[in-house]
């Protein structure tokens, strides 16, 4: 899990951090052969911490460390419920288990299971129950509420609960129930996993949405779960102008889950369901289709191998295919052949600019890029693209002056700012304006080195050179000998030295030290 995470305060991360980099130290310091060879064995990767040495490669001070790896070592035994230093033991527990203990015994995550279950428990009680003052819990939620502030929601204190659009907040706790465990651990005591399982199974046949990885339906069954909560507590999706863009005949899949086995033992999620109203039914199903069919982990429709693969968007959301389909017509940039990418590719791209389209109409915001930035990856911070963005804001513009395209108008900043942010990823990845340039100083026996060639020529973001005039501008030079080189060479340029036969402990630091220079050359500093 991300040592940013949400529910973790600064000690709690600085701890997160520090279990991680233990690893992470002794992991380097053992070959890839030996490594393997450990992993197929079921052998410890660490039995002993050097701590000293950790805190020298860290730079860190080392009785600082001591201090944060004792309180490690106290949590890490109260997980295995045991008094034991082991190391072995200890370090063997997986990190998102560490992850979810410390999150567990957080005051936000207790302050999330609130705004989930909903009730009457107001901020002071909060307060109270924690032995904590107003101050210091608000600046422990402070990125949660810049998370909820980020999807246009309000969190309400006096009683605690999320205030705003009812499928919005659903995205957003799904997020955040996802951040605690990564699909780890089932998190909903009062559900069963494998009926949640079950649920969204039989959801995913009736909407017509292709069976995801393991992973992503862990991920449907969270929202599911969700959303079994928020009817519980009487929050249900309303009638929207907006929903009602996307035209798929949806099933009537309150009246099926009330006769359906798996629901049987849930008496009170009945009564619930069999309360709401025809319109009720409805929202339900038109919010659930969209939260699992557009928003950012989206579920594929399913279609046959004779159509194209687009056609379930041309056949629901006709308006909004067609505008996806003009502004990649229009934009004075070839997309597919600029970027020399695949056909697939290009499909994964229309349908990715169809999503964030869809979301970025209906939710009023960006949530795509909100997401990824705030939740997921936290996307690095490209330098700014102004052709790039002039573009997409002249045709997005052009085309909003048609009358067919008038309906996504009061959403234009939106719109451009969500393109812009995918285009500019998707550039970034298949055809980088930045590249990193390497110099090879190596014997012109291309077949001794056709391995190094290879690899370099593979990797999209590097432009590699033999010819001596590359080391004036060089950002790397790899060098098979220590021969002086030229007086020209760029003082800045970064050296590795390169070996015949190299292990692949020598490929990962030689890629390692080159996608560093990427993000560095690519990024905002």
């Amino acid at each position: 899990m991300d040592t940013n995470s949400v529910y973790l305060t600064s000690a709690e991360k600085d701890k997160y951090a520090l279990f991680l980099d233990i690893i992470n130290v002794k992991w380097d310091e053992l070959p890839i052969k030996k490594r393997m060879s450990m992993a197929k064995k079921g052998e410890a990767l660490i039995d002993d911490v050097n701590l000293k040495q950790v805190a020298t490669l860290l730079d860190r001070n080392y009785s600082s460390l001591y201090n944060t790896y004792v309180s490690i070592v106290g949590d890490l035994q109260a997980i295995l419920g045991t008094e034991e230093d082991d190391v072995k033991r200890l370090f063997a527990i997986p990190s998102d288990v560490y992850h979810l203990y410390l999150v567990q015994h957080s005051d936000i995550y207790d302050f999330v299971q609130i705004l989930l279950q909903g009730g009457d428990i107001s901020f002071k009680t909060f307060l109270a129950e924690h032995d904590s003052s107003k101050a210091t819990v608000l600046r422990h939620l402070k990125q949660v509420r810049d998370l909820t502030r980020a999807f246009n929601l309000r969190v309400s204190y006096e009683p605690i609960r999320l205030e705003g659009d009812e499928k919005t907040i659903r995205l957003v706790l799904s997020a955040l129930y996802w951040l605690a465990s990564g699909g780890h651990q089932w998190l909903f005591e009062e559900i069963n996993h494998e009926c949640v399982l079950s649920v969204f199974d039989y959801v995913c046949d009736e909407f017509q949405l292709q069976k995801p990885n393991l992973l992503t339906r862990e991920i449907g069954a969270t929202i599911l779960a969700v959303t079994y909560y928020r009817v519980m507590a009487g929050a249900v999706v309303q009638p929207d102008e907006k929903l009602a863009t996307i035209r798929y005949p949806y099933p009537n899949l309150i009246s099926d889950l009330l006769a359906a086995d798996f629901t049987k033992e849930s008496t009170g999620l009945r009564t619930c369901l069999a309360e709401l109203t025809l319109t009720e039914e409805r929202s339900e199903a038109a919010g659930l289709f969209f939260l699992l069919r557009y928003c950012p982990v989206p579920l594929r429709s399913i279609t046959s191998t004779k159509v194209t693969a687009d056609w379930a968007d041309e056949r629901y959301i006709p308006e909004i295919h067609r505008f996806v389909t003009a502004f990649l017509e229009r934009i004075p940039f070839d997309i597919m052949h600029e970027l020399e990418i695949s056909q697939h590719t290009y499909d994964i791209f229309k349908n990715a600019l169809l999503t964030t389209t869809v979301t970025t109409y209906i939710l009023g915001m960006d949530a795509t890029s909100v997401v990824f930035n705030e939740l997921v990856i936290r996307m690095p911070q490209l330098k700014p693209n102004e052709l790039l963005h002039k573009k997409i804001s002249d045709t997005v513009d052009y085309l909003l002056f048609e009358p067919a395209f008038s309906f996504l108008a009061s959403g234009r900043e939106n719109l451009i700012k969500a393109y812009y942010n995918l285009i500019q990823q998707v550039i970034q990845q298949y055809h980088p304006v930045s590249q990193v340039k390497v110099a090879l100083v190596i014997e012109q026996d291309y077949i001794g080195y056709m391995d190094i060639l290879t690899a370099l020529d593979n990797i999209k973001y590097v432009a590699v050179s033999t010819t001596d005039e590359a080391l004036r501008d060089a950002d790397l030079i790899v060098r098979t000998s220590s021969i002086a080189l030229p007086e020209n060479v760029n003082p800045e340029a970064l050296y590795f030295t390169w070996r015949l036969n190299a292990s692949s402990d020598h490929y990962a630091r030689l890629y390692g030290i080159i996608h560093e220079l990427w993000m560095q050359k690519g990024t905002q500093a």
